[in-house]
């Protein structure tokens, strides 16, 4: 399974949400615009956290039921499979640094002269 950035907003200077579109090669005809989620991220100095909105509130909480041990049921499965690649994208997220870098970084960086 595939996860695309589509949308940023930022709805404060922690908070965004984050419109992705996921598509998978396995489940054909499905291809990216076809199954679109968003989810709130909260990017503060002392802690990350993510509030899925919609249907990835459900894969969140089916992937985090067991996230070595997946399901069988095929409507289960597809759901863990879609917590899995969003949370491991917003993992990705949030250690680049992407939305809020790291500000003792930027405080170090040299000044640019024009």
């Amino acid at each position: 399974m595939i996860v695309r950035l589509r949308t940023v907003q930022k709805l404060s200077t922690s908070d965004y949400r984050l419109t992705l579109d996921l598509a998978d090669e396995d489940r054909h005809p499905w291809d990216f615009g076809d199954c679109a989620l968003r989810i709130d991220l909260h990017d503060g100095p002392a802690r990350h956290l993510s509030s899925p909105r919609g249907l990835l509130r459900s894969a969140f909480e089916t992937f985090s039921l067991a996230p070595s041990d997946p399901p069988t049921s095929t409507e289960a499965r597809l759901l863990w499979d879609i917590g899995k690649a969003v949370h491991q994208y917003v993992d990705r997220v949030f250690s680049a640094g992407i939305l809020c870098p790291f500000k003792e970084l930027a405080n170090d960086a040299p000044e640019r002269t024009a």
